[in-house]
């Protein structure tokens, strides 16, 4: 391991069930470079989170901006920082012992399909029934081994680009949590000083879809989360600012979970 990368050791904390969970809400989150003694799977839960990471000392640092539905799983002793801009934000780390994992699994970003999302919501809800995390955590090692990594590039400092995609997100997180209904593209743009058109080109390149899609599926997935809890689908529509309730159910309907 590299001296100059501080160890913030886990393999205590995983000691009796193989495993360790941890959530974090803080605003303007971030954790300068470290490493761990296990392997880890970072994952965004609200928001965005601007991760830096080295697998092993001498090769290329990687970096990529995760949002929802992707996760970074890393090996022990990789060197990682974590940073979001966001003033709200919320994530999951999931702490793994080594031997948890298959000889197959592979490294790096994941794209998390909606069973693997699911898994990892169950995870860390604070309902969970005692016992059910061993079983909920090898349905997920079995997800993880097989997918193949996404490819990701070299890393670069994040140009105003990928600040203003995140400041968008932040926006919209913002909207859904005070029910002020979601900003148009347009009006994001605005409040954010760049055109719709620069704003199109910050999702295109670091989510890898466009302002609309994003909308969208953030309506969606805050959608179900009320609907989930019980709240009349009616109720779910006026607290999205939606004119009929039949919009919400095209809206479900058109974006799958």
């Amino acid at each position: 391991m590299d001296p100059l990368v501080p160890l913030s050791s886990k393999l205590a904390v995983t000691a009796e069930q193989g495993f360790a969970l941890r959530q974090s809400r803080q605003p303007h989150y971030s954790f300068d470079w470290h490493m761990h003694d296990c392997a880890m799977l970072l994952w965004p839960q609200l928001g965005a989170l601007d991760s830096r990471w080295v697998v092993e000392p001498g090769t290329p640092k990687q970096a990529l901006q995760l949002v929802r539905h992707t996760a970074l799983l890393l090996p022990p002793s990789a060197a990682h920082s974590t940073r979001s801009r966001a003033l709200r934000q919320r994530h999951g780390e999931l702490y793994l012992r080594p031997e948890l994992l298959g000889r197959t699994t592979q490294f790096g970003v994941v794209q998390l399909d909606s069973a693997a999302f699911a898994i990892l919501e169950a995870l860390a809800a604070p309902t969970l029934a005692a016992g059910t995390g061993e079983f909920l955590v090898n349905a997920l090692v079995a997800q993880l081994a097989a997918r193949q990594p996404v490819a990701c590039d070299t890393a670069t400092e994040p140009g105003p680009d990928a600040r203003l995609s995140e400041r968008m997100l932040g926006l919209y997180a913002d909207a859904l949590e005070e029910e002020t209904g979601m900003p148009t593209v347009e009006a994001v743009a605005q409040t954010l000083g760049v055109s719709a058109r620069q704003l199109q080109r910050a999702c295109a390149i670091e989510l890898g879809t466009s302002p609309v899609t994003i909308r969208r599926r953030l309506m969606a997935a805050k959608a179900r989360e009320l609907l989930a809890r019980g709240t009349p689908l009616g109720l779910v529509s006026q607290q999205l600012c939606f004119t009929h309730s039949g919009h919400l159910t095209r809206l479900l309907r058109e974006v799958l979970a």
